[in-house]
């Protein structure tokens, strides 16, 4: 049998295999993007146990309902509105986000090599502590609006779609958002360079 590597397929040739009954590329994408979509359940409901639940329980609905799944072009779209749907079926109110509580731990795996490269991980660290703070007063749409579209790096349809909006609502919770976050912080550009890697234009 020809070794598939998964890795080298597009998101639509995934799917199909997918679809068609390829139980390596279910294993692939739930390996690929149970990290992610865990982050993200985690801004939508405060426990980590149901959040597990749902992810189980949309992979379970894919691979049963393979036969029923439409085309995609983007697998990471189509999981992240899944699990969204999945999450509020399980739970009559939108979960509590607790955004960001370890925002930039992953950035500090590495130690400084002198006092300076402390003084500025200290300094950094508290700018971002500084950010989350004023994040967390944010109304919960606009904390994941700003999650979708800089962390996950979702276009603007993308988020729309997920949360239910227009693409022109989207721009203006965006905005507000934004404009919140650098009145109140002027971290704004810690936000953009954080996310930098993964975000797209507005």
């Amino acid at each position: 049998m020809e070794e598939i590597w998964y890795t080298e397929l597009s998101d639509q040739e995934l799917w199909s295999r997918l679809i068609n009954g390829d139980e390596g590329a279910l294993a692939f994408i739930y390996n690929t993007w149970f990290p992610s979509l865990y982050k993200y359940g985690m801004k939508i409901h405060a426990d980590s146990s149901v959040v597990k639940d749902c992810i189980h329980d949309l992979f379970a609905g894919l691979w049963y309902s393979r036969a029923n799944l439409s085309v995609t072009d983007s697998i990471k779209y189509y999981l992240f509105a899944s699990l969204k749907r999945t999450i509020a079926k399980h739970s009559r109110k939108e979960g509590v986000f607790s955004l960001f509580d370890s925002l930039g731990a992953e950035h500090h795996s590495h130690m400084p090599s002198h006092e300076q490269k402390i003084i500025d991980e200290q300094a950094i660290d508290e700018r971002r502590q500084k950010l989350a703070r004023v994040i967390e007063k944010l109304p919960k749409r606009q904390k994941e609006i700003l999650y979708l579209r800089f962390y996950e790096g979702l276009s603007a349809q993308e988020t729309a779609d997920i949360m239910s909006l227009s693409v022109n609502s989207t721009y203006v919770l965006l905005s507000k958002a934004l404009n919140y976050l650098k009145n109140h912080s002027g971290e704004l550009m810690v936000l953009i360079t954080y996310w930098g890697g993964q975000h797209r234009s507005f």
